[in-house]
């Protein structure tokens, strides 16, 4: 749990009984899941960047996040927040 809790993962910690010997299981779902999180977050700059190319509105760009990327509106605009103040 600590170690999850550390790299701020979403685990179901009630999978991983203590003494069970799966320690190495919880090391791969974290690994998948930061696996997961850096492929939204470059998906999400992609469309960003290409939005702000095309001259879309930031609105718009919110949109086309949550409609490809399956993400709440918050998370959308954290990602705008983050990629979409960058210069080239």
């Amino acid at each position: 749990m600590t170690i999850a809790g550390a790299t701020n993962s979403k685990i179901d910690y009630s999978a991983f009984e203590k003494g069970d010997g799966r320690m190495c299981t919880l090391f791969e779902e974290i690994a998948l899941e930061n696996e997961k999180k850096g492929k939204a977050e470059g998906k999400a700059e992609g469309i960003i960047e290409t939005g702000l190319d095309v001259g879309l509105s930031e609105q718009d760009i919110l949109e086309r996040l949550q409609k490809k990327l399956d993400i709440s509106l918050q998370k959308a605009q954290e990602y705008v927040s983050r990629f979409g103040k960058r210069t080239v």
